[in-house]
This record gives structure tokens, sequence and C-alpha cells, in this order.
């Protein structure tokens, strides 16, 4: 699998985002506005349509369920639904968003292989190591070889070989992401400091952080994501994972380094604590005007230019003795080998991955359809979208080969604790996360 996710990097680097726009059709979407602080709901598609002669009138009416876990890009998933079920009148869809993906991973792990799972869930590359291995996710591969009018190759291939296993086929292509700083410019100007520029290193942001502070503001939002974090371990030479992935590598000399930076900041008072995180979010701390930068991925452009507006500034990430580095993704539509109606759910599936279907997410994140994705970065002329896009040409992979849920939430574990104030000396703090972590990837 850790080849498939080195794929990514290959096939985003060369980007789909190149291409011309989705052809033609009319935009419809929106974004992550509350995948931290949204409550689980149901949604079901009952659309009064003239049934399409190609539906068949007198076909049994069936329902899927579709879990998603993020409530700001329901509104897109609607519009693909409804439009679905136009083409599709005896198919409704049940779309269950559950608040932030680690609940929703949670909640997978009590349904999966069960007759409770969805007909259709997001899968991410933690689930896909887990569930594929066990037999609960389908093989895709037949439906996509008989159906002459679906083109897998129009998906960004990275993504599609991510969630490929010995050749078989388990997901379809949704969308992709990269990292930036999002930057609140009145913050900028009323402490006097100088917005960020594309070409800025590690310890710059570091001093922009401490010169912002202050006046109830604070430099640096901080996060609760790992995967920010590993940015800044790949960008001072180290990785959170060993190569091949088999090992833990956070106590490496460059991610201790990277880490250092981070910890000083946090204890220094230029980043918020876990305590104040766990108060308010780093996202509403941010769209609050409380931090005046945040590290955060594409798919909270959306959220955070309907709360900043003409305030909001967005730089590439800052680069260390080693460059710059992005903790890259995909999420993919996936089934299950118990779902039994496979012929009503190929029918949605192929749907989703097409175009029509793939610009309605183009206002939220960037979509895996090739001739979709240059479209996403016209959708906010005003903002430089483009330091996500170059992002794709330097993400990294971020997850160990197995046992990847595991061995990220033992690292998190301590991650908290220094966010928290217990550690001064990150070699320390991450020679107990790299013991914690090699025992969850070995259990």
């Amino acid at each position: 699998m850790r080849k498939k996710i080195m794929a990514i990097l290959l096939t985003l680097t060369m980007a789909g985002i190149l291409f011309a726009g989705c052809g033609g059709s009319k935009n419809e979407v929106q974004e992550d506005a509350s995948s931290e602080v949204g409550q689980e709901s149901a949604i079901t598609a009952e659309s009064e349509v003239k049934e399409s002669p190609a539906a068949g009138g007198n076909k049994e009416a069936v329902t899927l369920t579709m879990w998603v876990w993020d409530d700001a890009q329901v509104p897109a998933t609607q519009a693909m639904v409804d439009e679905f079920h136009e083409m599709h009148p005896n198919i409704n869809i049940e779309i269950t968003s559950i608040a932030g993906v680690q609940d929703y991973n949670t909640k997978m792990q009590t349904v999966i292989g069960t007759k409770d799972a969805p007909s259709v869930f997001w899968i991410n590359f933690n689930l896909a190591k887990e569930y594929i291995p066990m037999g609960f996710v389908q093989d895709l591969t037949e439906y996509i070889n008989k159906d002459s009018e679906f083109d897998i190759t129009k998906l960004n291939a990275g993504i599609t070989d991510a969630y490929t296993v010995d050749g078989k086929i388990y997901g379809i292509a949704k969308d992709t992401d990269g990292f930036a700083v999002f930057y609140n410019k009145s913050l900028f100007d009323a402490a006097g400091v100088k917005y960020p520029e594309n070409e800025w290193t590690v310890e710059e942001f570091a001093q922009t952080a401490k010169e912002l502070t202050g006046d109830g503001v604070v430099g640096w939002s901080n996060t609760t994501s790992d995967r920010a974090y590993y940015n800044f371990m790949y960008s001072y030479g180290g990785s959170p994972y060993t190569e091949d992935g088999s090992a833990a590598n956070v106590n490496s000399k460059g991610s201790v380094e990277a880490m250092q930076v981070l910890l000083d900041l946090m204890n220094n008072g230029y980043a918020y604590t876990r305590a104040e995180m766990d108060e308010m979010s780093p996202s509403v701390a941010f769209e609050s005007n409380l931090a005046a930068m945040t590290i955060d991925g594409s798919w909270m452009v959306s959220e955070y230019s309907t709360a900043l507006g003409d305030n909001l500034g967005i730089v590439e990430v800052p680069g260390g003795p080693n460059g710059k580095a992005s903790t890259g993704h995909g999420i993919a539509y996936a089934t299950t080998t118990s779902n039994p109606h496979m012929e009503e759910t190929w029918l949605f599936l192929s749907y989703l991955g097409s175009d029509a279907a793939q610009e309605k997410q183009v206002e939220v994140v960037i979509p895996a359809a090739n001739d979709c994705a240059s479209t996403w970065e016209a959708v906010y002329p005003n903002l430089n979208l483009t330091a996500f896009v170059k992002a794709l040409g330097y993400n990294k992979p971020y997850l160990s080969d197995k046992n990847a849920t595991a061995s990220r939430s033992a690292f998190q574990e301590y991650l908290a604790n220094m966010q928290s104030g217990m550690y001064t000396d990150a070699q320390e703090a991450m020679d107990a996360a790299q013991e914690a972590m090699n025992a969850a990837i070995n259990q």
C-alpha cells in the first residue's frame, strides 16, 4: 500500500489541476464548515421529478445509505444525490453526516462487515489500510471493466492507485488535498507585520507568530492535526515513519529539530495550548480573529473565505532545511462486501466518478476528476489557491504500513502532551512517542 500512496505523489505532481474545466456544466456547492463541530444528520433525496426513460419506471424502489464526515460538504453531496435521483427515480439515497473523521472512523468500526454498514461511504488511507485486507471493502474492478460508459482514467490516477491492491480497485476517487498557511490580513495590519510570501522559512514562520502575539491575539492557532506536524518533520529531513512504513521515525534528528521549533512556539505562548484548543477549536479561533495564522488543508478554503472575506490570505507552507512538504491525501467512495444492492450502488458510484458529480464539489475541495481540477482555482480568483496546487508537487506520505490508525493515535497522544506543556525537550517527547507508535504498529 505504501508504494501506492507514493504513486499519488508522482501523479499529483503532474496534477490534473492543469487541465481544462469540467465540460461546461454549471457549478453548484460548499465545504468543511463543521467537521469539528457539526452534528450527525440524515437527509433523503425525494426529488419530485419526471422519470427518465433510462430509469425504468417499473423498477422496485431501493434506498441506499451514504456516510460522510463533513457537514459542510453535505450541500454539495445533496446536489449530487438529487441529480442522480432524477436519473434513477427508483433509487433514494440517505446521507448521514458524522462530525469529524475520528468519530466517523469509530462509528465505521462498529458497523463495517455488518448489515448496518452504509451502502456507499467515504474511505481514506487509514480505513483502506485496515478494511481492504480484512475483506470488508468491495472490489469494484469487475463493475468498472463491464461499464462501457465509465472511464476510470478520467479520475486522478494517483488516487485510484492508492485504493488499488493487487490489481484490484476498491475506491472511486473523490478528491485530493494539500496544506497551506491561512492568515488574517487585518491582524497582520494591526500588528504592523508584513504579509508572508510563498518563499518563507520555518524560522520566519516562528518569528512572525511571535510578532503577531499580543492584545488577545495569538500568532498561530496551533492544530490537533498530526499531518500538519508531519509537514514540518519532512521539511527538516525527518519523517513520521521509515521509508517502507514499517516503523516510526519521529525521534530521528530532522523530526526532533522540527518539533523543537514548534514546541518552543507553544511554550513561549505564541501558539495555542491543548487546553485552549479544547475550549475553542483552532479553526474557530482563526475565524474569530483570535489567531492570526492557521495551517490547514484545501478543504477549508470555503469556510475561511466565508468567515474572513477579503481579510483572508493564503501562502505556501514554510520551508525547512530540506524544503517544503505537505502530507497529501485523497478520499475515495467505496462500498462493502455485505452490500445487498450492488447493481444500484454501482450506478451511484459510477455517477459519483463522473464530471457532472465531481464539479458539484468544486467550491469545497479539489476534485479528483482531471477535467474538473482547474475549475477549483477559478472559484476563488482573489485567493492564492496556487499555494495548494504547488503543495501537490511536494506532497508526502504520512501513514504506517499497518495499524495506521493506532500508530497515529499514539503520536497524537504525545502531541497533546507537548501542547499541554508537559515537555520542553522535543527529543524526550519524540522518544516516548516513537516507542508508543512502534508498539501500535506491531500489535
